[in-house]
């Protein structure tokens, strides 16, 4: 499954919600004007590998619930370099090669996506599709956050299990710096109060609220079934290193983590 198509199951019980309410809405991020100038790496100048430090990434933006519905004029940022998505929502760019990079999704109208950290090794990378959360939408997901404070940050997380491990079922998780962030876990594609735990098959595994802005971020999962998948962990084509920051306002910084092998009994345990 391609990163951010979760996003898609997670918008579609927004739209229920979002007709109840006579709103819209959509995924991902957004957020900001287009930069100026996207330079070398927008879409209607062919982007050109010239050493061996640097990797061709593309993708594509689009608003959610539409299935392919491509945005155009987002913003796609990664390292100082800009891509300006054309009309289908494509974009072409440069990205550092071996290095760690992060990458960030704006359009004015639109919640700014905050990619965590991955590292490309191959020539070329097809990210597939980014989902943008309209922040008509976004402003119903924050009214299921009680005590949502828009100063701090907002982290999405998903948890995937990886064989032998066969479900995310009853983790809980724990962020830290834990500062005054609060946790609301998914049922279904919506953050449930009543939820204490991971949901399997859940479009999300949990929202982060209040979260600190600016200072790297780190991600705990406890499961009694499965054991956590220290970073860096290679998936497909990327390794996510496990760096994430969260920004304050209309943005959303998403974050996934990945349990694999049997948990280890406590020390003493039977």
């Amino acid at each position: 499954m391609r990163p951010s198509a979760v996003f898609l199951g997670f918008t579609a019980g927004l739209v229920a919600l979002a007709a109840i309410t006579a709103a819209c809405g959509d995924d991902d991020s957004g957020g900001g004007a287009p930069a100026a100038d996207g330079g070398d790496a927008q879409t209607d100048a062919p982007v050109v590998i010239t050493n061996d430090t640097e990797s061709k990434q593309s993708g594509k933006i689009i608003r959610a619930q539409t299935e392919d519905e491509g945005v155009e004029g987002a913003t796609v940022t990664v390292a100082g370099k800009t891509a300006t998505t054309n009309a289908a929502g494509d974009y072409e760019l440069l990205v550092p090669r071996n290095t760690p990079y992060r990458m960030t999704v704006a359009k004015e109208g639109f919640y700014k996506l905050l990619e965590q950290e991955w590292i490309v090794k191959k020539e070329t990378l097809e990210r597939g599709s980014t989902n943008l959360l309209l922040t008509a939408t976004a402003n119903l997901l924050a009214g299921l956050l009680p005590g949502r404070d828009p100063a701090k940050g907002l982290v999405v997380v998903k948890v995937t299990p990886l064989p032998p491990c066969t479900s995310e079922e009853g983790a809980t998780l724990a962020i830290d710096p834990p500062g005054d962030a609060k946790v609301a876990y998914f049922s279904g594609s919506l953050p449930d109060s009543q939820q204490s735990s991971v949901k399997a098959g859940a479009a999300f595994s949990a929202a982060f609220y209040n979260v600190a802005v600016g200072v790297p971020l780190k991600v705990v999962v406890s499961s009694s079934e499965c054991a956590q998948v220290a970073f860096p962990v290679d998936v497909g084509d990327v390794t996510y290193t496990g760096v994430l920051e969260a920004e304050p306002g209309d943005a959303l910084s998403y974050f996934r983590v990945y349990i694999k092998d049997a948990a280890i009994p406590d020390a003493g345990s039977d």
